[in-house]
């Protein structure tokens, strides 16, 4: 989403449905911001729990934007929640979990459109945290939840995608935070909604902190620990006119998907894409086959962003197209890692230079190498 469909969704109404004469209220929703979220956490601190004394492991995300607009008090229903999460200029962002908890519902409501034609929230997920509130997410990406009910998640870990689905003008998060009771089969059935601002408002607040804040978390080695960082830097579904690779969905461009018998990309369940990035990039690149996580982490994500030929070009004495050859890696992978990250930061710029109309995708390039060298130091 461009800044200025940012700006319209959020002046005109990014919910449900907004009732007249709520929106007023923002103003005390914008201000005292880290100050409602301490509040929050020290009034309710089971809110979101830390995952160290939970026994959950905690799953490490980068900052988010967070856009609080002038309908961020919803009314319908009574006592919702309305933002907009944003990365690296994408509203495609993949919304953290605010506990460790179970997933509860996980479903589909109403009819895709605008808000003259849509009805429902579309995508939901439902999060039961431990030892506290039951969280509903709405207008996900259709398929995107990474879950299934009664599913563990850790805080931190992906829900799902933002998205616009049911009735809704532009990307954002609708949330209702419940009561819960456990169902026969062990699934949270979700209760009676709360609709006490003066309750529910420290929650949400100290939710939008954790997300501004971003949670670190060791690198790991293996494929789902690579995949997880990489996925959380790739956007939705994307059809920009200046990439060469056509409509994508998640960095997975249109041919790539062809081959796994996707005609649109952006049609694919999240789980056909973890098993294209395993099978197109983790396999081919041979990622499994280094020793540390910063070394896995530098290849799959290189993988993905250059292609396979790409990593190799970096890791294996390749050349540019304008005859640079890249020297022979450090014997330390860890220092191996950092020089990969260092040689692509250098080939955006030469990349600009041989393909002028690439530059509106420098800023994004240079943000996830930048990222990537962040995460690896």
């Amino acid at each position: 989403m461009t800044a200025k469909n940012l700006e319209s969704a959020l002046a005109n109404g990014i919910s449900k449905g907004i009732r007249e004469g709520v929106s007023g209220a923002i103003a005390d929703g914008i201000v005292g911001l880290a100050t409602l979220a301490v509040l929050g956490l020290a009034i309710f601190p089971n809110a979101l729990p830390d995952a160290s004394k939970t026994g959950e492991s905690s799953h490490g995300f980068e900052p988010i934007t967070v856009h609080i607009g002038p309908h961020f008090y919803d009314d319908s229903p009574s006592g919702s929640w309305d933002y907009v999460l944003e990365r690296d200029g994408s509203t495609s962002v993949p919304i953290p979990s605010p506990c460790d908890g179970t997933i509860g519902g996980v479903y589909f409501q109403g009819v895709n459109g605008g808000l003259a034609t849509g009805s429902g929230a579309g995508q939901i997920v439902g999060v039961a945290c431990d030892g506290a509130d039951y969280w509903l997410f709405g207008h996900l990406i259709e398929g995107s939840q990474t879950k299934k009910p009664g599913d563990r998640i850790a805080k931190g870990e992906s829900i799902g995608t933002q998205g616009t689905t049911g009735r809704s003008s532009g990307d954002h998060i609708h949330n209702q935070i419940h009561e819960w009771t456990k169902g026969s089969d062990g699934i949270p059935v979700r209760g009676e909604r709360i609709t006490d601002r003066s309750y529910t408002k420290p929650l949400i607040m100290a939710y939008i902190e954790f997300l501004r804040k971003g949670q670190s978390s060791n690198l790991s080695t293996g494929f789902d620990s690579a995949y997880e960082w990489t996925l959380a830097k790739e956007g939705g579904c994307s059809d920009h006119p200046a990439d060469r690779g056509g409509r994508t969905y998640k960095g997975i461009i249109r041919s790539v998907a062809q081959r796994h018998g996707y005609s649109d990309p952006c049609k694919m369940p999240e789980s056909k894409v973890k098993e294209i990035y395993q099978s197109e990039y983790w396999n081919p690149a041979g990622c499994g086959k280094w020793q540390t996580a910063q070394m896995q982490l530098t290849c799959f994500d290189t993988a993905v962003n250059f292609g396979v030929g790409g990593w190799q070009m970096f890791s294996s004495q390749g050349k540019r197209r304008d005859g640079h050859r890249y020297p022979a890696l450090p014997q330390d992978e860890k220092a191996a890692a950092e020089a990969i990250g260092q040689w692509r930061l250098e080939f955006r710029d030469f990349r600009v230079r041989e393909a002028p109309d690439q530059r509106v995708f420098l800023r994004g390039w240079r943000n996830r190498d930048r990222a990537l060298l962040e995460k690896i130091r």
